[in-house]
């Protein structure tokens, strides 16, 4: 989702009427001083326009103001029902409101008018994963990687969605395709540290945990650096049982 750029026209008035040259540049200062009040400007110069909507939907977006944003986008579909870019964020808006089935339907939509958008893939299966659905999100992000092979966390997401399958195999893999595509991805190596944990291989998981808190800005670092003291006692108690 890409911000649409708007031109900033300058405006020479010829008049004598000073008054009339005071209030005209008064009135368009406000105009461009606010992204929404641009393109509520434009909207009302251009009603027929469904990019002037789209792109003041995008702006109520950005606020957080989603039913206005909504009722933005709906209107350019109205004018224009092949627009993709409004049916693709108007997903975003019921994704955000926690309406996944209407999120679900929307991107579908937009896939039909736009089969090459990566992010549309993405975010159908980040809905179908917060479902449960995980086949559905794993195939979603099979075709996001077919459209585009690197986009980043694409691996990461479909290995949560094996993951929570419990195809360890399979997500062990997709996180290392992850890290052969985004080497400093530090995600992937607490997801592979916590794969490894979970089948029981506790070199590998510390190996990769490790890893992950060389990274300065790992988040829960200190939450990470207990469970390889944890994981690193238990090899100890382990290989203490085999002597």
């Amino acid at each position: 989702m890409r911000k649409s750029d708007g031109e900033v026209i300058d405006w020479f008035i010829l008049s004598f009427i000073v008054i009339f040259l005071f209030l005209g540049t008064f009135q368009r200062n406000f105009v461009w001083n606010s992204e929404v009040e641009l393109w509520k400007d434009c909207a009302k110069k251009s009603p027929e326009k469904e990019r002037t909507h789209h792109n003041l939907g995008f702006a109520y977006h950005k606020l957080g103001w989603w039913d206005d944003g909504q009722q933005e986008y709906e209107q350019a579909l109205r004018l224009n029902p092949n627009y993709s870019l409004s049916m693709y964020n108007l997903g975003l808006i019921y994704y955000e409101k926690g309406l996944l089935d209407e999120a679900i339907d929307h991107y579908k939509k937009a896939i039909e008018l736009n089969s090459n958008s990566p992010d549309c893939f993405y975010n159908l299966g980040l809905a179908y994963y917060e479902k449960g659905l995980y086949k559905d999100a794993i195939k979603a992000y099979k075709k996001l990687l077919a459209v585009k092979p690197d986009y980043e966390n694409g691996h990461n997401t479909m290995g949560l969605a094996y993951k929570r399958l419990k195809k360890w195999d399979l997500a062990i893999r997709s996180f290392r395709e992850e890290l052969r595509v985004h080497p400093d991805n530090i995600y992937a190596r607490l997801y592979l540290g916590e794969s490894y944990e979970a089948i029981r291989d506790y070199p590998e998981a510390i190996a990769h945990y490790k890893k992950a808190l060389s990274h300065p800005g790992l988040p829960d670092a200190e939450k990470i650096s207990k469970v390889v003291l944890t994981l690193e006692a238990a090899q100890r108690q382990k290989k203490g049982k085999e002597n």
